[in-house]
């Protein structure tokens, strides 16, 4: 019984990577070291309770809107989303760009509340989207506000940024200095990318950061004055955020 639970388990994190693309039966399978038969029947049940989808018959998988709505209605809604929601719809009206909170979950990047912008051209991350720490901004500056004692044991465990994970950050030495900038500046920038630019800021909980506060948008709108009110609007509603997260947690200790 808990090797199924397991090999479902596998299968929810298999297809949360891409939500967004139908994978095979036999592509699960195969990459998750499956017999088809018996990730037919698993994939069979979770279609049933909706944490899988599949549009038609041989249409492939994708996640279900089970999946999404215990990521909607988690741990995080009763305090860090439900106090990000408020500030972060506000600021994706007044820059009409999509806004989102990043969280570490062990050595991946998680996105428990996103909320979209206006413009006809987004850069989106997708509800509950994981991703490697060292590939964003968020995950960056999560890392960077690690106690020192955390960040040896994560990059002694999980390893440096590879595959160009971190544009030229490779070495444990780049890896180290890299974030310490990062702690120093208290936010990370990413404009290297040929089209998407990215920043994001810090929200903490009293002496904590839990959370990173990210917005991506089309490298072509991230200058002039855009920039500037993008960049101001981030530093206001991460405060606003570690506010309201600081004022909960006085209350829950009072």
């Amino acid at each position: 019984m808990i090797q199924v639970l397991n090999r479902a388990f596998d299968i929810l994190d298999y297809l949360s990577v891409e939500p967004d693309r139908p994978k095979g039966l036999g592509q699960i399978a195969g990459d998750l070291g499956l017999h088809p038969a018996t990730c037919a029947n698993i994939l069979k049940t979770m279609v049933r309770r909706g944490f899988v989808d599949q549009s038609a018959p041989k249409s492939g998988y994708t996640l279900g809107p089970a999946a999404y709505r215990l990521a909607r209605s988690g741990p995080y809604r009763r305090g860090l989303v439900a106090a990000s929601e408020p500030p972060m719809t506000a600021l994706a009206k007044q820059l009409q760009e999509t806004v989102l909170i990043a969280v570490l979950r062990g050595h991946e990047r998680v996105v428990p509340c996103q909320v979209e912008g206006d413009q006809d051209l987004q850069v989106r991350s997708d509800i509950a989207s994981v991703s490697n720490l060292y590939e964003t901004v968020t995950g960056r500056l999560l890392l960077a506000f690690l106690p020192a004692d955390r960040l040896e044991t994560f990059i002694i465990r999980y390893g440096l940024p590879e595959n160009g994970a971190w544009p030229n950050v490779r070495t444990k030495t780049q890896t180290y200095a890299a974030l310490k900038k990062i702690r120093r500046d208290g936010k990370t920038l990413e404009t290297s990318k040929p089209q998407i630019a990215a920043a994001a800021y810090p929200i903490w909980e009293n002496e904590t950061v839990v959370a990173a506060l990210g917005l991506f948008l089309p490298k072509f709108r991230f200058k002039g004055e855009h920039r500037r009110k993008v960049l101001a609007g981030l530093v206001a509603t991460a405060d606003e955020i570690s506010r309201r997260l600081s004022q909960r947690s006085i209350r829950s200790d009072s």
